[in-house]
């Protein structure tokens, strides 16, 4: 089977607004491809950054017995790979909600 090349865009595709989107492409600066967080109108760049950590950054865990020592384990999506999924396939969108 040929593995079907990410889709590219020259610029970051615009949600609707109040959507904030992940999924795995290649953006307009030529990195990647990775997962691309995008955003629509009403919705700031610092839930962007949170997502961004959610799914990227290392996960810190405490040894309960003495705090003071402490593990890292692998980020959200490097663990799905990891337990076998596809982050090609990866897809997440949430709206905010209505005032």
């Amino acid at each position: 089977m040929i593995a079907s090349k990410p889709k590219r865009y020259r610029r970051r595709p615009t949600p609707a607004p109040g959507i904030l989107k992940v999924y795995w492409g290649v953006d307009g600066d030529g990195e990647g491809p990775d997962l691309i967080i995008a955003w629509g109108d009403g919705v700031s760049k610092g839930n962007a950054h949170l997502i961004h950590q959610v799914f990227n950054s290392e996960r810190m865990t405490l040894n309960m017995d003495n705090p003071r020592e402490h593990t890292w384990e692998r980020s959200l999506a490097k663990e799905l790979e990891a337990r076998g999924f596809d982050l090609t396939t990866l897809t997440f969108s949430i709206k905010k909600k209505q005032a």
